[in-house]
């Protein structure tokens, strides 16, 4: 397992019109699932800020390394993948943000 909860990696999104592009996301499943299943959700991260009412808007102070744009967690956009999906690891979100933007996920999901 090269990845874990909370990191920023880049993965091929695939998109509803069918197109493959590469994106930022965090991993937001636990480690367990991707252990015993080989399986990850992560949250698609964009630099467009629209739909503000579904969005983290995250801040370099957030984050183990800074992002090159200002950067918007998605957190109506959830997928799964795995693991041979990803294709590096580029950031990781730090305590307590990334429970804040859980609790996020399920107001805009849930």
């Amino acid at each position: 397992m090269r990845y874990t909860q909370r990191d920023i990696v880049e993965i091929n999104f695939l998109f509803p019109d069918g197109t493959f592009k590469p994106h930022p996301a965090v991993i937001v499943s636990n480690d367990e699932l991707q252990y015993n299943e080989g399986y990850i959700y992560l949250c698609l991260i964009s630099s467009k800020d629209y739909n503000n009412q579904y969005y983290y808007q995250l801040s370099d102070e957030m984050l183990t390394k800074p992002l090159s744009k200002t950067s918007y967690a998605k957190c109506h956009i959830i997928v799964g993948n795995v693991e041979r999906d990803v294709i590096r690891k580029i950031s990781r979100i730090k305590e307590p943000y990334f429970g804040e933007l859980v609790e996020k996920i399920k107001e805009s999901i849930f």
